[in-house]
């Protein structure tokens, strides 16, 4: 009898020692982002590392059949437009749940996070609108994948198109490092400070 009972206390407290993990659900919550921000996140990674790996496998490689086919699958001006409508579409849902996400860690690690995430979002906004300004300030037509959103024109509006070509290819490198140092940061979250910022993003419980 004693010992069925110690038993049932050593499976009792193997329970109780597990945490129970939360089931993500679709809106965010102080623990997690959702189904929807994660899907949102990681769309806008993909095409970022799609807009990316094209431009550089074109400058490395040049014209060919890999470079050709890449520029098939993501047209530089197509994955433009499709990161802008996926930004706008993240930051309406962040306002959406803008009182039950996940908050930044307190000091100068929360405050230069959220610096980071506003630099990204402003990125993500100026880079595709701007280019999207200057192929219409040159009277280009703006295409879709295919599909004509506006046709040609006879036109040419210097303030449409200085600011592109002023800025788009540097803060495009902009972009890229801080993608790269984003990475870096939850990896370094992941292995070195063995908390859970990862894991609001990835899967699981973020507590």
């Amino acid at each position: 009898m004693g010992k069925g009972a110690a038993n049932n206390t050593a499976l009792n407290s193997d329970h109780i020692s597990k945490p129970a993990q939360t089931p993500i659900c679709w809106r965010d919550s102080p623990s997690q982002y959702g189904r929807i921000s994660r899907a949102l996140h990681w769309l806008t990674a993909a095409l970022v590392t799609l807009q990316f790996t094209v431009l550089l496998v074109w400058g490395g490689m040049g014209e060919n059949a890999i470079t050709l086919f890449l520029a098939n699958i993501g047209p530089h001006g197509s994955l433009g437009f499709l990161i802008l409508i996926v930004t706008l579409a993240r930051l309406g849902w962040a306002w959406v749940n803008r009182k039950q996400r996940p908050s930044q860690p307190p000091g100068l690690g929360g405050r230069m996070a959220r610096l980071v995430h506003i630099t990204f979002y402003a990125l993500l906004l100026w880079l595709p609108a701007f280019a999207i300004l200057r192929q219409y300030g040159r009277g280009g037509a703006l295409r879709f994948y295919g599909l004509e959103l506006l046709p040609e024109a006879e036109r040419d509006i210097t303030w449409m198109i200085a600011p592109a070509d002023l800025l788009h290819g540097p803060l495009s490198w902009l972009l890229c490092g801080l993608v790269i140092g984003h990475i870096a940061m939850a990896l370094i979250h992941r292995f070195w400070f063995k908390d859970k910022v990862l894991a609001r993003m990835v899967g699981g419980s973020g507590r």
